[in-house]
């Protein structure tokens, strides 16, 4: 019997018989058939030329002694072969002599069935050996995969590895970068030589309870180069047991998170007061809609202030403010939180966790405190007064504190608490009208989106559009969205999500591009809606063109649910936007957990990009981190040609804005912008 190897079946693995004599191949067949399938040659070379054909076999049963190249020459070729190398070969003579296996094991055979053979042995001795073959090469692939997995660590991380007693005895390539020392320099030292003194010792004691318990570390923490420079990293050291369970060795690995400490740090500082140190409006406002308990907050501003500065001069007018803001942070200190929200204008915020009175008689004894004790300016002595607002609640917190700021002076009131009486008629009869306009226009279909095209910067085409939510009022009047307050008083707010997402899922077989969506957390958390949605983005086609914008002050950061919910829309392929983006304050840590796609730079931030360089700076650092971070950026309000050329200056990927284009009924059908 006689087969070439273009005949072999597949599925089964392939032996190769090498023998001169018909009668040792048909025994070997006969033996082998059943299991395997079976390749032959009666001479060397053509064992050679089979082995190293297309499809190479499994194990090789090779004869020794064989006219002109004989068994041993035969391995010989097949072992300095890479594509052979590793075949199994088994030697099957009569030769029994140990100087002649010796022979053939140094040429790389794996075995030796002596003539005449057993076919039993024959049969267990190949199973064993392409048993063997196999689990070498699955440890080989794991062997592969580790080696690559240390490849990719080793690219993108800083790895050093020290002995129980914290000495180092590996560095990486990225250590040796990162630091600045040479791994001579390194090798023998302890991590003492790249840490920076002002690490709080706690921070160092506890990383060693833990790791000298067996535990897992992790912490971020600032290190030192060689040059003094200050390194952030975001480090995971783990303990390497013995058997017995003592510790065998250290592995740190690290992240450089310095540039993102840095830019972080820039954003941050959009929450505090250049002047004063205090925290701003922006910070405020972040803390009142993080508030969890009622909320109580005092305003307390400097009544003529314009006076004083006009009078004593701008100079001494600073002194006052930075005066005034040093006061409310000592007598407030443990009680409150001191804030400078613009100008003359100061706040005190708590929540409700003691009594409402208490925080009154604060506010009072403040306001006595300032106006008693003037504030020394050197040769000056300036009396100041001041009125306060407050107000106790969850919602429109700020609002009412500034209606009670605002009667306090009319009435002219040391200060006055707010109370519904302030606008009740008011606001009674504007809810109760807005919430009929809603209803009505609900039950007509005239809550609908408005399309604002977005251009792509670098195309100058627009490639996708944010759908706005706009009422048609009974007589055409278009009604940007200044009655979603009402609409959550009267519990028809989810109504109008919906309505919107319909619709704009609707629209998209009309157009091309992407439709961005505006969503809140109210809208997550809510389980109906979240459902409603889910269900219109499972549609196909539909999930990956869409864009759920979340604004950043929502504080996306305290909500596991919104992390779950952005997880099961990116199923759908949809992606997410943080929305007016610099007008809090915002964790890049976060951002990277809810893999966010877009970065909508706030307004306030680009209108004024041309004329404010703190402005053009703040602009500058959020896409280079998004660029860093893997995130895409989009200027909103722009409303000029100027302000368009300097977004693409400073590398902003999209514009939106009345420049652009102003929303319209329905998208654009394509095309170029201004």
């Amino acid at each position: 019997m006689s087969r070439d190897d273009s005949a072999v079946p597949s599925g089964r693995p392939t032996i190769l018989v090498v023998d001169d004599l018909p009668e040792n191949i048909h025994g070997l067949l006969e033996a082998l058939k059943d299991d395997y399938s079976i390749l032959v040659a009666t001479d060397g070379p053509k064992a050679v030329e089979l082995a190293q054909g297309p499809t190479p076999p499994d194990l090789v049963l090779l004869d020794v002694k064989m006219p002109g190249m004989d068994g041993y020459e035969v391995c010989r070729r097949l072992k300095s072969s890479p594509k052979t190398c590793n075949i199994p070969i088994l030697f099957v003579t009569i030769v029994d002599a140990s100087g002649e296996k010796i022979r053939g094991f140094s040429l790389g055979a794996a075995d030796f069935i002596t003539k005449p053979f057993d076919i039993d042995e024959v049969r267990a001795r190949v199973k064993t050996h392409l048993e063997l073959g196999r689990l070498r090469r699955v440890l080989e692939g794991r062997v592969e995969r580790l080696n690559e997995y240390k490849h990719a660590a080793d690219v993108s991380n800083i790895v050093s590895r020290t002995d129980p007693e914290g000495v180092i005895t590996y560095v990486n390539d990225a250590f040796v970068d990162t630091y600045g020392y040479t791994r001579e320099e390194l090798i023998g030292k302890t991590h003492r030589m790249i840490c920076d003194p002002s690490t709080p010792p706690g921070l160092i004691r506890e990383m060693w309870s833990t790791i000298l318990s067996g535990a897992i570390w992790r912490g971020t923490f600032s290190n030192l180069s060689k040059a003094g420079e200050e390194v952030y990293v975001n480090n995971t050291i783990v303990p390497i047991l013995n058997p017995d369970g003592s510790i065998r060795e250290f592995i740190s690995t690290s992240v450089n998170v310095t540039y993102l400490i840095k830019q972080e740090e820039l954003i941050r500082q959009q929450t505090t007061d250049a002047l004063t140190g205090l925290p701003n409006r922006v910070k405020l406002m972040q803390d009142l809609g993080k508030a969890s308990n009622q909320a109580m907050l005092g305003m307390i501003n400097i009544d003529q202030f314009k006076a004083i500065n006009d009078f004593y001069g701008l100079c001494n007018g600073d002194k006052v403010l930075l005066e005034i803001g040093d006061r409310l942070q000592k007598m407030a200190a443990g009680r409150a939180s001191a804030y400078r929200i613009g100008g003359d204008l100061f706040a005190l915020f708590a929540e409700n966790q003691g009594e409402t009175a208490d925080f009154e008689n604060l506010i009072a004894g403040i306001v006595n405190q300032l106006e008693s004790v003037a504030v020394d300016c050197g040769d000056d002595k300036i009396n100041i007064r001041v009125t306060a607002g407050i107000c106790f609640g969850r919602d429109n917190t700020y609002t009412h504190a500034a209606l009670a700021l605002e009667r306090a002076r009319i009435e002219r009131r040391d200060y006055l608490v707010y109370t519904d009486q302030m606008e009740i008629k008011s606001h009674y009869k504007d809810n109760i009208r807005w919430s009929q306009k809603i209803r009505n226009a609900l039950n007509d279909g005239r809550i609908v989106p408005f399309f604002q095209p977005i251009v792509d910067n670098r195309s100058g085409k627009v490639c996708k559009h944010e759908a706005l939510m706009r009422m048609i009022d009974e007589d055409g009047e278009v009604i940007a969205p200044t009655f979603l307050q009402a609409a959550k008083l009267s519990r028809q707010y989810a109504a109008l999500t919906k309505a919107i997402v319909e619709q704009a899922v609707a629209v998209l077989a009309e157009c091309s591009g992407e439709v961005a969506i505006n969503l809140t957390v109210e809208d997550i958390l809510d389980s109906n809606t979240a459902a409603f949605i889910d269900q219109k983005l499972a549609q196909p086609g539909i999930g990956s063109r869409v864009v759920l914008e979340i604004t950043e002050t929502e504080g996306i950061e305290n909500y596991e649910e919104v992390r779950l919910f952005v997880d099961r829309m990116k199923t759908y392929g949809c992606k997410f936007a943080i929305d007016d983006f610099g007008s809090g304050y915002s964790n890049f840590v976060h951002l990277l957990r809810l893999k966010i796609d877009y970065l909508k730079i706030d307004g306030s931030i680009i209108m004024n990009i041309i004329d404010d360089p703190d402005s053009e700076a703040i602009a500058q650092v959020i896409v280079d981190a998004a660029r860093r971070l893997g995130m895409r950026t989009v200027a909103e309000y722009v409303g000029s040609a100027d302000i368009q050329i300097k977004a693409k200056e400073l590398g902003i990927d999209f514009s939106q804005g009345y420049y652009i284009g102003k929303p319209l009924p329905k998208p654009l059908s394509g095309g170029y912008a201004n």
